[in-house]
C-alpha cells in the first residue's frame, strides 16, 4: 500500500499513462472511425463504483461513451449544477448534428447483495425506481417527437459484468441470457419508437457486451470483491481513467447537498482506517478536479481552475469540521482535467 506522498504519485503517475494511452494515434483513429460510423452520442448516468467501465462491458473505445457520475447514481435534473452540465453535454451534441441516448443505471450483483450498490444501502430497487424517475425526467425535459434525446434505462450486473435493458412497456432483456442473432429484433420490441438511426448506433454496445460477458465467463475470474479499502475521496468532474474497484469515493458536485456527501465518503474512509482495511500510514487522498472543454489557458480553463480552487477549500472545511478523525491524514490535490486528452493539470499539491 503506498503512503501518502506515494499514493499521491500513483494517481499523477496512472493518469498520466491513461492519458497516453488515450491519446495514440491508434486510439484516436480508433474513436474517430467509430464515430464517423455511429455518430449518435451516449452518456451515462451511474454511480461512483469502480467496476462500472462501461467501455470495457460494451468492447467500445474509450472516449465514446460520456459519463456522469455519483453516488449511487443519483441525479436530478432540478439540480442546478446537474442541469448545467446536462445541458452543454446536449448543446454540444446537437450544435455538432448529433443526437444523443442518455444510459440511465443502476446496479446490483446476481450473486450477493452485499456486493451491490452500497450508495443505496444494497436496496435495488430504491436504485431502480430512481433511474425510472430520472429517465422520465428526461423525456419531459427534452420531448419525445422528435427524439433527439433519448433515455434508456438500463441495469448493470456487476458479477457477469451484463446489461440489463428495460424496454418501454415493461419488457426486460438481460444480455447475458441473450443471442446476438435475436438481439436486433428484440430492440425493436423494447424500443418501437426508437428509429433505425439510433438502433443501428446502440447495437455495438450491446453486441459488444454479449461479447464481454462471454469473455467473462471464459476467465473464470470471481466476482471482484467488494469489501470498503477506500482511500481517495474524488469530487468534481474528469474521472474518466480512474475506473480501480475499492480504490476512490466519487462524488459528482451537482446537488445542493454535495459537501454532505463528502462528508458521508469521509465517514466510510474512517471507518475503513478504524478496520485496519487500509493502513493509516498510507493517508488519505483528497482528489479534486473540474472537466475543461476549452484549451489551456483560455478563459474558460481559467474558470475552471478557479471551480477546482473553489471546490477544495468546500471539501477541506467540510472534512475538518464534519469528519475530525481525519484531521493529520489527508492530502490534497486539486486540477483541471483537459477533455480532450484526459491530461490531469495540477492546481493544487498539498
Amino acid at each position: 500500500m503506498p503512503t501518502t506522498g506515494n499514493l499521491t504519485e500513483y494517481i499523477l503517475s496512472r493518469n498520466e499513462e491513461q492519458s497516453q494511452a488515450f491519446c495514440t494515434a491508434s486510439a484516436r483513429l480508433s474513436r474517430t472511425t467509430y464515430r464517423a460510423k455511429h455518430p449518435t452520442e451516449f452518456a451515462a448516468l451511474k454511480c461512483m463504483d469502480g467496476r462500472l467501465h462501461l467501455a470495457v462491458y460494451t468492447q467500445t473505445p474509450p472516449g465514446i461513451i460520456q459519463p456522469f457520475r455519483n453516488i449511487g447514481g443519483k441525479f436530478d435534473l432540478g439540480w442546478p449544477l446537474f442541469a448545467e452540465s446536462i445541458k452543454s453535454w446536449v448543446n454540444y451534441c446537437t450544435q455538432k448534428g448529433r443526437r444523443c441516448v442518455f444510459l440511465v443505471t443502476y446496479h446490483y450483483s446476481r450473486g450477493s447483495q452485499n456486493r451491490g450498490c452500497a450508495g443505496w444501502g444494497f436496496d435495488t430497487e430504491s436504485a431502480k425506481a430512481s433511474a425510472v424517475r430520472l429517465a422520465t425526467q428526461i423525456e419531459e425535459v427534452f420531448g419525445t417527437n422528435p427524439r433527439v434525446v433519448y433515455p434508456v434505462l438500463m441495469g448493470m450486473e456487476t458479477d457477469h459484468e451484463a446489461l440489463v435493458l428495460h424496454g418501454k412497456t415493461g419488457q426486460v432483456l438481460d444480455l447475458s441470457t441473450t443471442s446476438v442473432e435475436k438481439l436486433e429484433s428484440m430492440v425493436h420490441e423494447l424500443y418501437p419508437d426508437m428509429d433505425d438511426e439510433l438502433i443501428r448506433d446502440f447495437m455495438p454496445l450491446l453486441q459488444g457486451n454479449i461479447a464481454h460477458i462471454s469473455d467473462v465467463g471464459r476467465s473464470n475470474r470471481p466476482p471482484i470483491d467488494m469489501e470498503h479499502r477506500e482511500q481517495i475521496i474524488a469530487v468534481g468532474r474528469g474521472f474518466d481513467w480512474l475506473h480501480i474497484p475499492n480504490k476512490a469515493l466519487i462524488i459528482g458536485p451537482y446537488s445542493h447537498e454535495w459537501p454532505d456527501a463528502v462528508a458521508t465518503a469521509g465517514k466510510i474512509i474512517v471507518g475503513n482506517l478504524d478496520a485496519n482495511r487500509i493502513p493509516r500510514e498510507s493517508g488519505v487522498l483528497l482528489l479534486v478536479a473540474a472537466l475543461s472543454r476549452d484549451e489551456v489557458g483560455s478563459f474558460g480553463w481559467n474558470l475552471m481552475k478557479e471551480k477546482a480552487r473553489y471546490l477544495e477549500v468546500v471539501c477541506r472545511n467540510v472534512l475538518s469540521e464534519r469528519v475530525p478523525q481525519l484531521n493529520g491524514h489527508v492530502t490534497t490535490l486539486a486540477g483541471v482535467t483537459f477533455a480532450d486528452t484526459r491530461k490531469f493539470h495540477v492546481v493544487s499539491n498539498r
